[in-house]
C-alpha cells in the first residue's frame, strides 16, 4: 500500500515537472521574417495565408515590430485585394506603401548589431 503511494506520488510529481519545463511554442516574428514576407509580397510571391499569418497574431514581444505590423494591417484595409489581382496581395498602391516599410525595416537592420 504504502509503495503504491509513493510511486504514485513520484509519477505525479515527474508529470509536473515535465509539464513545467515542456513549455508551449511561441510564435516569435522577428524582424527578418517580417523583411522576407515584405519581400515575397512585394515581389508577388506570398499567399494570402502568408500574408494572414502575420496580421492575425499581435507581436507583443517587440513594439516596434507591432506598429510596423498595424500599419501593414491599415495598409490591408485600403488596398488587399487578394486572388483578384494574381500574384499578388495588394494594389500598385499598396505594394508602393509596402515597399516603404520595407525599406524602413532594412535600414533598421543595417544599422542594429545582430541579435
Amino acid at each position: 500500500m504504502l509503495v503504491t503511494l509513493v510511486l504514485t506520488f513520484i509519477v505525479i510529481l515527474s508529470v509536473l515537472i515535465v509539464l513545467i519545463k515542456v513549455r508551449t511554442p511561441r510564435y516569435q516574428l522577428q524582424r527578418d521574417n517580417i523583411i522576407c514576407l515584405l519581400i515575397m509580397v512585394t515581389e508577388g510571391k506570398a499567399t494570402e495565408n502568408d500574408w494572414s499569418v502575420f496580421t492575425a497574431i499581435p507581436l507583443r514581444h517587440d513594439e516596434a515590430l507591432e506598429a510596423v505590423r498595424l500599419r501593414c494591417i491599415e495598409i490591408e484595409e485600403r488596398e488587399y485585394t487578394g486572388n483578384a489581382r494574381p500574384p499578388y496581395l495588394f494594389s500598385k498602391k499598396g505594394i508602393a506603401e509596402l515597399r516603404v516599410i520595407l525599406e524602413e525595416l532594412q535600414a533598421e537592420a543595417r544599422l542594429s548589431p545582430p541579435e
